[in-house]
């Protein structure tokens, strides 16, 4: 399991940054953040959210497996996960993903099996990219662009995640889905 420790994380972004010979204000700024809330990232005051880990590694040139587990991708040919048992990251309360690509190096994508807990209020997020969203079971609300969409088993949703968006799990039930995001 990777992506829980937010110490580890925050001391490989110290570690990436000095090492690539940047300033605090110049990665904030390169996130698209202010200096202030990088730091709060960096010395682990504040976890910082998945789509700045994957702007991060790219802004570093690395894998955004590395920024989580602090081991770099290993395949180049093939990567097959068996029975969904990929490399899980605990990122959000009430989210768990599990990474269906995480040891196949310079992905294009990132497909990943997602289990939502029914919570009252999903934190909306923005990413670039494409995303991809098959729910496999329960329903799903997918809020895009303060648009709501009702989704159950065998519906999907393709979206823009530059707008903000989130998932909620609905009928008091867990939701499972796969997500497929195109960064």
């Amino acid at each position: 399991m990777y992506g829980n420790d937010i110490a580890a994380i925050s001391a490989r972004l110290k570690e990436l940054r000095t090492f690539s010979d940047y300033t605090t204000a110049q990665v904030a700024e390169m996130l698209g953040v202010d200096e202030e809330e990088y730091v709060a990232y960096e010395s682990g005051t504040k976890e910082i959210p998945i789509n700045l880990i994957y702007k991060f590694a790219d802004v570093m040139e690395t894998e955004a497996a590395y920024v989580m587990s602090g081991v770099l991708p290993s395949k180049d040919k093939v990567y097959v996960v068996y029975d969904g048992k990929g490399m899980s990251v605990k990122r959000y309360e009430g989210y768990s993903f599990t990474s269906l690509g995480g040891d196949f190096r310079k992905k294009t994508m990132n497909p990943m099996l997602v289990t939502i807990a029914p919570t009252d209020t999903p934190e909306l997020v923005v990413h670039g990219g494409q995303e991809f969203n098959y729910v496999l079971e329960g329903e799903l609300r997918v809020i895009v662009d303060n648009r709501d969409y009702f989704l159950r088993a065998g519906d999907s949703i393709y979206f823009d995640p530059s707008f903000p968006h989130a998932q909620l799990a609905m009928g008091g039930r867990v939701a499972r889905f796969l997500t497929v995001i195109n960064e």
